[in-house]
Order: structure tokens, then C-alpha cells, then sequence
């Protein structure tokens, strides 16, 4: 049975509210700021990236594990508003409750939930949801609002790497948008300069080799987004910097369509093959 702990700050993240709990062999800690997995491990070995120079005071988003980017994803659709609003939303860092954990058998399961009265496009308040299970597959992440008919999601997955140098995501589709060199939508994926890309329609299942076998299973998405910032980019990052910018790669279950008017509905599993 899992043992739901709430602890005072994680790592060197001081006063930062938390939970850590644990199934079989998997342990994970999620912050209740930001709804935010920062911590998940097999047997003690650690499976998610978290910068160690990050901070989250004076509302500044966590890097690293999986942040929740949501109503929006990146810089703001103008299609959606004209205002001046952070980068991938308002949820990574928001204060989250605790609405419910249970634990049996076959699993454990943590609910958060965050509700939000600042959506620049919509009037009245704004629920959303996610559950954490842990089961013998690894961690099992459910994101869930029906309150908007536009809205965008990722699950901005951190994945620690030995080298994201030597690191591989497999399947992909032969073709993507480019947020680095628009006019290349095609070429083979290896880490070194920066990638950012987004790849339609992809598949329900994604495999990392970081070296580790890591298993991606995703579904309620749209697209997935790689992305590593590369060394010159990493190495001037104030919270990656030279030593660390080839210890992740983030490989992100997302849905961005604004035409897709669904409740939203994303879910993803994360374990080891």
C-alpha cells in the first residue's frame, strides 16, 4: 500500500509543498505548486531531469520533471488573445489542491485540482484536474478540463539522459514543424544543436533510449513536441547551464489544435520497458 507523504520542499526547493507516495517499485514526489511531477523513480534510479539551480519563488516555474503547460502552449495563439501573458500558460505556477488519493492493490492514486477566474478568453471560473497513479507499469498522468472549448495542453516531460548527445525517441513521423529552422520539416533526429520540433499524429506509444529503455505511452493528444535547447543555447541558460544541458531530453504529449473543441482529456504513462 502507498504512503501518501507531504513533505516541506524537495531537493534544494525550499518550502515547496509536496506529496510523495510509492507503488511496487516506483516512487514519485509531485508539487502541489505547478501540479507538478518532479521526481520519478525505479528502484532509487531517478527517470525525470530536474535543473538544480532552479527556483519556484516569487512565481517562477519549476525546470524540470513535468511541468503542466495549459490553457496554453508556448507563446499565446493571438487567435486566443492580445494580452501579455507568460509562456505555456497559467498552470506551472498556480497553487494546486489536494482533492483525493487512494491506495489498494494495483495502484496508487493522488488528485490534484487548480481552479482559475484570470482566463483572458473566457468569463467565470475554469476547473482542472490531474490524477497521478503509480501500478507496476511506471506513473500514469490524466489531465482533464471540460470548462473550455479552446484550450491547449502539454505534459512537458523532463527525461534524464546520460548523454541526450547519444539519446534516440522512436517512432516519429518523417515529417514535423520546425520552431528552430522552418524551412527544414524533414531530417533524422540527433541531439547536439537545438531541437525543437513539433510532430503531428503521433503514435500511442514512444520508446527513449536515454540510454535506459524508457517507454512513452500517450493518449487525448494531437502531436508530440521534442525539444533540447543544444550547447549553445543549454550553456547560456541560466537554469541548465554547460554541465547539464545533455542530461535531458523533453519528449512532450501535448494536444494543440484550437479547433479541436473536446473536453480536454490527456493522458500519458511513464515507465521503464
Amino acid at each position: 500500500m502507498a504512503n501518501f507523504v507531504h513533505l516541506d520542499g524537495f531537493a534544494h526547493l525550499n518550502a515547496l509543498p509536496c506529496i510523495r507516495f510509492s507503488f511496487a517499485d516506483y516512487t514519485a514526489v509531485v508539487s502541489l505548486y505547478g501540479g507538478q511531477v518532479l521526481s520519478l523513480t525505479l528502484k532509487g534510479e531517478e527517470l525525470l531531469w530536474l535543473s538544480p539551480t532552479t527556483d519556484w519563488q516569487n512565481q517562477h516555474p519549476i525546470r524540470g520533471g513535468v511541468p503542466v503547460c495549459w490553457p496554453w502552449f508556448g507563446p499565446v495563439d493571438p487567435a486566443l488573445t492580445q494580452q501579455q501573458v507568460p509562456n505555456h500558460g497559467l498552470a506551472r505556477t498556480h497553487l494546486w489542491q489536494q482533492v483525493a488519493d487512494e491506495s489498494c492493490s494495483d495502484h496508487a492514486l493522488l488528485i490534484l485540482q487548480a481552479e482559475f477566474d484570470n482566463i483572458p478568453w473566457h468569463a467565470g471560473k475554469v476547473r482542472l484536474q490531474c490524477q497521478y497513479l503509480l501500478n507496476h507499469k511506471g506513473l500514469h498522468l490524466h489531465l482533464h478540463c471540460d470548462d473550455l472549448t479552446q484550450q491547449q495542453a502539454a505534459l512537458h516531460t523532463y527525461f534524464a539522459c546520460d548523454d541526450v548527445r547519444q539519446a534516440t525517441v522512436s517512432p516519429l513521423p518523417a515529417t514535423f514543424i520546425n520552431k528552430v529552422l522552418p524551412a527544414e520539416t524533414s531530417a533524422a533526429l540527433s541531439f547536439g544543436d537545438e531541437i525543437d520540433r513539433i510532430y503531428q499524429d503521433t503514435a500511442a506509444a514512444l520508446t527513449l533510449q536515454t540510454p535506459a529503455t524508457l517507454l512513452l505511452q500517450q493518449a487525448g493528444h494531437d502531436a508530440s513536441v521534442i525539444w533540447n535547447p543544444g550547447q549553445a543555447k543549454g550553456s547560456a541558460a541560466k537554469e541548465i547551464g554547460p554541465q547539464q544541458w545533455t542530461k535531458f531530453v523533453c519528449a512532450e504529449t501535448a494536444r494543440l489544435s484550437l479547433l479541436d473543441t473536446r473536453a480536454l482529456d490527456l493522458q500519458m504513462t511513464i515507465g521503464r520497458n
